[in-house]
């Protein structure tokens, strides 16, 4: 059984090094956004007895990735497109 895992089956078995490498890296990766979750996030939570995790977290705090707004206009543009008209092809 030793031999099917370890240092000597990857030298037998160089094929497989990008592969064990790869893993390694999804692995460490998920566990380290695990604990970075565990730190920095308020609604993640492993004691149930502080009570539930949504209400520690502010109402006013920006909790989204992208902001969707509208763009403020840009007087130049405006300008041309008033001097050139429509653009669209009737």
């Amino acid at each position: 059984m030793s031999r099917l895992f370890g240092f000597k089956a990857l030298a037998k078995h160089y094929e497989l090094i990008p592969l064990v490498g790869v893993l390694t890296a999804a692995v460490g990766g998920a566990c380290a956004f695990t604990v970075y979750a565990l730190y920095t996030k308020p609604d993640v939570r492993l004691i149930r007895s502080r009570g539930p995790p949504h209400e520690d977290v502010d109402p006013r705090d920006l909790r989204k990735l992208y902001k969707l707004t509208r763009p403020e206009p840009i007087p130049e543009i405006e300008q041309l497109r008033k001097e050139i008209g429509s653009y669209k092809c009737r």
